[in-house]
């Protein structure tokens, strides 16, 4: 009998999305700087677990390097993850999918034609081009690493706003996930919350229901999630807005 794995559950729920279904509304938490020590710590000790964990490669202080270490606790605790890519660099995307995340979150996607290069370097023949070999993905682990794992695509500038449709269309893309910060910079507007980025994430959003892939997008604000719609894939908030917000909560006085 074949039991259905955490991150394949994951996986297809994510691909289940579109104009007719709802949201699937997977919570995500954002790490940046905590390692397997920490995180296997972190959830051991939590009854409430986030739906899934994205790891920050662009911006935050860990590398490819850290990947598999961290597969391995999040894997035990069956907590799918998603890696958020340092750029569209081939190789990377190869040593990270090798590794065998649940997907990958690839930053400023701008045209189709970037989209195209992605999918190449994402996907085996005969969608892509990515090669095989002797790695964490090909092992015979227990629970194995989804065989076909996630594409999403992020739309954070004024240019990929206004390619989104044709972004999303690209074969092999699973989703389009938004960057509310950087969008707002590159429209020109002071913050996400400003109705004018607000309106252009509701239209990336409702542009991936109408092409038929998964939406997404990282918050790190209680005001943004409540002023968008659902979405399949919400990043909450970050690791390090976490431990801030728990040591003001321990020595408030409260």
């Amino acid at each position: 009998m074949t039991t259905t794995t955490p991150d394949e559950a994951f996986v297809a729920r994510v691909r289940s999305s579109g104009p007719d279904s709802e949201a699937a509304n997977l919570q995500g938490w954002w790490v940046t700087t905590l390692g397997p020590d920490i995180l296997e710590a972190v959830l051991a000790g939590v009854a409430t677990r986030p739906d899934w964990i994205g790891i920050d490669l662009e911006h935050g202080a860990l590398t490819v390097a850290d990947i598999c270490p961290i597969l391995r606790v999040t894997s035990a605790a069956g907590v799918p993850v998603l890696v958020r890519m340092p750029g569209h660099e081939s190789a990377a995307i190869a040593r990270v999918l090798d590794a065998g995340p649940a997907g990958i979150i690839v930053p400023a996607v701008n045209s189709p034609e970037q989209a195209e290069a992605i999918v190449s370097a994402a996907c085996p023949p005969p969608v892509g081009a990515r090669g095989t070999g002797l790695s964490r993905s090909g092992l015979a682990l227990n629970p194995a690493p989804v065989a076909d794992p996630l594409l999403l695509l992020m739309i954070e500038t004024a240019v990929g706003y206004a390619q989104r449709a044709d972004i999303a269309r690209v074969a092999g893309v699973d989703g389009l996930f938004v960057g509310p910060y950087d969008l707002s910079v590159s429209l020109g507007e002071p913050g996400p919350k400003n109705e004018t980025v607000l309106n252009a994430i509701r239209e990336i959003l409702s542009t991936a229901a109408q092409e038929k892939v998964a939406s997404g997008y990282f918050a790190g604000d209680a005001e943004l999630i409540r002023a968008l719609p659902e979405v399949d894939v919400l990043g909450v908030d970050s690791d390090v807005s976490a431990i801030r917000k728990g040591l003001a909560s321990l020595f408030s006085g409260g």
